[in-house]
């Protein structure tokens, strides 16, 4: 963003930094507050996260909304395959070293068939112990650039990113590729919204479909 590497930073700055957190315990939601800090020291954008929970007998539903505001300068977020949705999973899970396979809503399996392609949903599954548990995410079409793009690695790093669609269409070799150059002005704002899942035993293709229908309230 800005020329500044904000993934696969280890030595601020740029840093994100946490201000402030509220919870909503009744709600089961929890709300986070924090600033993106450039090479100057300066918040540039503003990142406000609202985390809620859904706990059920074998399923667990985590739905995330980011709304990133630019502050007092114009904010460009450029291409590039790294980010934006990132999770990490154990090797027993993950295509290589594990059980793990990934498919996505347009039923390309592993990570061949689904890195660099736009899905509404991606899951991933696996066994262990002699049972299957699975980890998807789904991305809610009021999202930025839907439906997004995702980097599900085999090696275990699962993640959805819709700012770097130059990139992936010019790695699959997609006739007249075109840029998606995020840009917020000052008090601009963008939003970004997807649902974790986590659950036992194996979901088909169809019921992840009706799964992603319930997200949209459909």
């Amino acid at each position: 963003m800005n020329g500044q590497h904000f993934w696969n930073n280890t030595e601020p700055p740029p840093q994100i930094l946490h201000k402030q957190y509220t919870i909503v315990e009744k709600d089961n939601i929890l709300k986070t507050i924090s600033h993106w800090i450039n090479e100057k020291e300066k918040p540039i954008l503003e990142e406000i996260r609202t985390i809620t929970f859904h706990p059920k007998e074998t399923v667990y539903l985590v739905d995330f909304s980011f709304v990133l505001k630019a502050l007092n300068t114009t904010v460009v977020f450029q291409n590039t395959k790294e980010g934006l949705f990132a999770i990490r999973v154990g090797d027993w899970l993950n295509e290589i070293k594990g059980t793990g396979q990934y498919m996505g809503s347009t039923g390309a399996i592993r990570e061949q068939g689904v890195w660099g392609k736009r899905a509404s949903w991606v899951k991933l599954e696996g066994r262990m112990d002699g049972n299957t548990y699975g980890v998807a995410i789904l991305n809610h079409p009021n999202s930025i650039n839907y439906p997004t793009y995702w980097m599900t690695r085999g090696y275990g790093l699962f993640a959805a990113n819709p700012l770097g669609q130059l990139f992936y269409q010019e790695y699959h070799g997609e006739i007249e590729p075109k840029e998606f150059k995020l840009t917020l002005e000052p008090q601009e704002s963008a939003i970004f919204k997807f649902r974790v899942i986590l659950y036992e035993g194996g979901r088909t293709k169809e019921e992840m479909d009706d799964i992603f229908r319930e997200y949209l309230g459909l």
